[in-house]
């Protein structure tokens, strides 16, 4: 088994508390508050709340891809969910954002479900979020020649290349 790692050194900066208000996406809600305080890179440190509907996919088997899966198709959950935690990473593509996020929720009846969050389709009753600015690393996200997917690309300011380890 083989160690292999890009990665990126940087510190936090501001630090933002937010509330999400009923019918926004929580998405899109995340990346108003980062184009309003001048952010372009952040992680989602804590997540949580209530959804009127969330759209998601999760992964599923593939003997055709070249990593043998390939996301679901799109899921579609009325509410009201129980937000119960979701996480992620705020990066710029193509001069906007594209935060790549995940997150678990229940139903009524207790049922837990989540994935990987759908832009849009992720309506809150009410959501709390806590973001930290990340400095000194570019988050971005890429297509990727070995995974044939777009993929998360940390990369230092000033560098042209990831840190990389392998082993």
């Amino acid at each position: 088994m083989s160690i292999r790692v890009n990665y990126g050194v940087g510190s936090f900066g501001k630090v933002i508390s937010a509330r999400i208000l009923m019918g926004t996406d929580i998405i899109e809600g995340i990346e108003a508050v980062c184009e309003e305080n001048g952010i372009e890179s952040a992680t989602i440190v804590s997540c949580i709340g209530s959804f009127q509907k969330s759209s998601f996919v999760y992964l599923v088997p593939d003997a055709s891809s070249k990593i043998k899966v390939r996301f679901s198709e799109v899921i579609e959950k009325e509410g009201p969910l129980e937000f119960i935690q979701g996480s992620g990473v705020v990066c710029k593509r193509d001069g906007g954002y594209e935060t790549h996020f995940h997150g678990s929720m229940s139903d009524q009846w207790g049922t837990v479900t989540g994935g990987h969050f759908i832009k849009s389709g992720n309506i809150v009753i009410t959501a709390d979020v806590v973001l930290a600015e990340v400095q000194g690393i570019q988050h971005t996200r890429k297509f990727d020649e070995e995974t044939g997917h777009v993929q998360f690309y940390p990369l230092e300011v000033g560098f042209e290349q990831p840190r990389k380890i392998e082993i």
